[in-house]
């Protein structure tokens, strides 16, 4: 009895201190995958910027709304005429939140201009992402516009098929 308390409990301390690496691996993942979702946007990469999504689909919520699409649902409204590349877009003071060793919270700021001139305003985001096949993917948002300022583009809604 001893000694399988022994083990237990050197069980439970290498997995305590391998807990706070893999929280480390997967913000420093997050961050990563936060810097590429920035350039994907500013180059307007629409096949880019579906590809950052969970295959098996994501959840869109945000100003009262919630949505969930498919990951073809996904491809498509990236690729048709109900998602612009903005004029300027940027995070800002983002914060991770490891929830396990393949998930993340994100959450933070961007700011998103639609055309030259606009006056740029803040946008809350909150972002899971989840580790799919070996890579970060999103799996659900939410983006909120200030109530003082109008809203980012809407919500998606699933394509007419």
């Amino acid at each position: 009895m001893g000694r399988t308390f022994s083990l237990l409990l050197a069980a439970l301390a290498i997995m305590a201190t391998a807990l706070p690496a893999a929280a480390a691996d997967v913000v420093a993942e997050a961050q990563a995958f936060m810097r590429e979702y920035q350039k994907v946007i500013q180059r307007g990469d629409r096949p880019g910027l579906a590809a950052l999504y969970d295959r098996s689909g994501a959840y869109f919520v945000g100003h009262g709304r919630k949505r969930f699409l498919t990951y073809p649902q996904i491809v498509e409204l990236y690729a048709g005429p109900q998602w612009s590349h903005p004029a300027a877009f940027a995070w800002s003071d983002l914060s991770y939140e490891p929830a396990g060793p393949d998930a993340v919270v994100v959450a933070g700021l961007f700011i998103w201009v639609n055309s030259p001139g606009d006056t740029p305003g803040p946008v809350s985001y909150t972002g899971l992402l989840v580790r799919r096949d070996g890579v970060l993917r999103i799996r659900l948002e939410d983006e909120s516009a200030s109530p003082q300022r109008p809203p980012p583009p809407p919500a998606p809604t699933p394509p007419k098929s």
